[in-house]
């Protein structure tokens, strides 16, 4: 998790250092889009990863308390990522 997270806050260091035809200000908007999408797969495989304990799970109370917990996860990271999103739309 701790590597994931590093990974992800390099993105942008990494957009401002490639020089091309977008601004650096839309080059920082690219990498914020990328790190949104970064922060939803991230939210998917938790929750994909809790879905799958869930199914494993000896009583339905156990395999719901699991399914609720990743539908909480995922929405967690839906909603990080359009708020990261958001930040890169007015940058562009």
């Amino acid at each position: 998790m701790k590597k994931n997270l590093i990974a992800i806050m390099a993105v942008p260091a990494f957009a401002l250092a490639a020089c091309g035809q977008d601004s650096a200000v839309e080059e920082t908007g690219d990498a914020l889009e990328e790190r949104a999408d970064a922060v939803e797969d991230y939210g998917d495989d938790r929750a994909a990863a809790l879905e799958e304990r869930a199914d494993e799970m000896p009583t339905d109370a156990g395999e719901d308390a699991l399914n609720q917990r990743a539908e909480r996860i995922d929405d967690i990271g839906d909603e990080r990522a359009d708020a990261i999103n958001e930040v890169a739309d007015e940058m562009e």
